[in-house]
């Protein structure tokens, strides 16, 4: 009977250590998620030229290891995705216009996750001029 209650001692204390040793390293291992603020994230529409859109990106404080740029339309299919390997980032971007209603930036890494989006609307405008002869 002392063996069965000693291996059943031995057995509760081996999961709890290990149990407990792998909160400890779960916990370390765990990245920190950044708040990106304005300054850090700069997306902006930049205008139109030849039927294409175009964004200017500003990124800084980016981590070093990697950050992934996603430009996606609004049935989240990717229309461009670039890996950046630097901590800052300057871009302009030139997208068709394909009649999309809805454009996503998604900045993510390790440390870092962002998203932007911007809503499309096209409107044909009617220019009347008249002229005395």
């Amino acid at each position: 009977m002392k063996s069965f209650k000693s291996i059943l001692s031995k057995a509760a204390f081996i999961a709890l250590f290990l149990f407990v040793s792998g909160n400890f390293l779960y916990g370390q291992v765990q990245p920190v998620l950044t708040t990106v603020t304005d300054e850090e994230a700069k997306i902006k529409f930049a205008g139109f030229e030849e039927d294409m859109l175009v964004f200017e990106v500003q990124l800084s404080n980016l981590s070093a290891r990697g950050t992934n740029l996603n430009i996606l339309d609004e049935n989240n299919n990717n229309i461009f995705m670039e890996r950046i390997l630097r901590t800052s980032h300057n871009c302009r971007y030139k997208i068709a216009r394909n009649n999309m209603e809805l454009i996503t930036f998604k900045i993510s890494g390790k440390t870092i996750s962002f998203s932007q989006s911007f809503t499309i609307n096209f409107r044909v405008e009617e220019k009347v001029e008249v002229k005395k002869l």
